[in-house]
């Protein structure tokens, strides 16, 4: 932990220290009952039990934990190369399913960020040749069904819920929106202005602005992972573009369906062949991730904001992957440095203190590129320097002696 990264959002002018305003007698109720008559004199006052001691923890007996079963998954392929994962499951009439397509925001182009997310979200609004995606709409509503679609940063996907007896209009819906999405360009104004908006709030919440940053600096601009969405890089995203990127992308062998509920897997296995026998699109394979390349040198970085009265801070440096040998013990190290009300962080800087309104630390992995490991939290601004200072002390303090075995056996717990 020898290349931290901070970044401080405080406002210049510290809270003032408010005189506490005198307490207000409450008025009386005259609909209240009177009070409770004193005892005459000589009287015998009445008995009063003592309470049942309270059981301990320790008594509380619970039951062997049983065996995890693992339900059976019937796996195979479709003739057009789509993988598909069936389970059933008979308790309730319903059927659900998910497509994952192995696509993301890390392919939208440096110049038009938000491309990606704005078109899964476009696939379900905009809706096909045929119908409108408020036609969807009223289709759906009818038979208490969904049908939603979406991207993130390494995946796409579009899922669909319905009752047994609806499945079959529902999943030609689905295979529609995952196959052939119109992306009308009116759904795709309606989302362009959205996404402006969210734009033009993002500033509002203080919080936000200090975990924002803080990725953005230590994965660096050289790589989608610190990239964020602007004015100019929407408003260049057009039609074209949408359907470009689902080109691209969706097609079977980039895909993976999973369908669970209650169905008979030989008889899903027939209906899924017959719905996608037309999606045969064939694609060169889709490229890796770009990797991590950030090389953020330890600084001290500010963000003025002069509404706030308190100071928002974030400090850290790249994390792991899930592969990594040593995940477990950086889980661990975090949970005793800020993983919770007992952990070092928490009762030192905000308990002993008093000076953090909220604190954490965590270790986070990904499967396919380093996580970020964040102390976070806000303080107040007349303590930031004395925060920030106790929050390094406890940093070094983790890195050079033992933790005591109770502190290791709570983490693990």
């Amino acid at each position: 932990m020898n290349r931290l990264v901070a970044i401080l959002l405080f406002s210049t002018v510290a809270a003032s220290a408010q005189p506490p305003q005198e307490q207000r007698k409450a008025p009386a109720n005259p609909a209240a009952p009177p009070a409770a008559s004193q005892p005459r004199a000589g009287a015998a006052a009445p008995a009063v039990s003592a309470p049942a001691p309270a059981p301990s923890v320790a008594d509380l007996k619970f039951p062997p934990l049983r065996p995890v079963e693992i339900p059976p998954v019937a796996t195979f392929t479709l003739a057009n190369g789509m993988k598909v994962f069936l389970l059933e499951d008979h308790e309730l009439p319903m059927i659900s399913g998910s497509a994952l397509v192995r696509t993301g925001n890390l392919f939208d182009p440096r110049d038009k960020i938000g491309l990606a997310e704005i078109m899964g979200r476009v696939m379900r609004t905009g809706g096909t040749k045929a119908k409108t995606g408020e036609q969807w709409n009223q289709e759906l509503e009818k038979v208490a069904a969904l049908v939603e679609s979406s991207i993130g940063e390494t995946s796409g996907s579009v899922t669909f819920q319905a009752l047994k007896e609806n499945l079959d209009p529902v999943l030609a819906i689905f295979r529609d929106v995952l196959t052939a999405p119109e992306f009308r360009q009116t759904d795709l104004d309606l989302a362009k202005m959205e996404e402006r908006s969210g734009i033009a709030r993002r500033n509002d919440d203080a919080d936000g602005i200090a975990d924002r940053e803080f990725a953005n600096i230590i994965y660096g601009k050289s790589t989608p992972y610190g990239w964020q969405e602007e004015y100019a890089g929407i408003a260049a995203i057009t039609r074209a573009d949408l359907l470009q990127f689902h080109q691209r992308y969706y097609f079977p062998k980039n895909a993976m369906l999973a369908v669970w509920g209650d169905f008979d897997s030989a008889a899903m296995r027939a209906k899924l062949e017959q719905v996608f026998a037309g999606w045969t699109v064939e694609r060169e394979p889709v490229p890796p991730f770009p990797p991590v390349s950030g090389t953020s040198e330890p600084g001290v970085h500010l963000a003025l904001k002069t509404d706030v009265t308190q100071t928002f801070f974030a400090i850290g440096q790249l994390g792991g992957e899930l592969r990594d040998n040593e995940y477990p013990a950086l889980e661990v190290m975090a949970a005793i440095l800020g993983g919770g009300f007992q952990s070092r962080l928490f009762q030192r800087v905000r308990t002993q203190m008093g000076y953090a309104y909220e604190i954490g630390a965590s270790w986070a992995a990904n499967y396919d590129h380093p996580g970020l490991f964040k102390i976070a939290g806000s303080t107040k601004a007349v303590s930031t320097v004395a925060t920030i200072q106790a929050i390094m002390q406890e940093v070094g303090r983790i890195r050079t002696e033992e933790v005591s075995e109770a502190e290791l056996k709570t983490a693990k717990d």
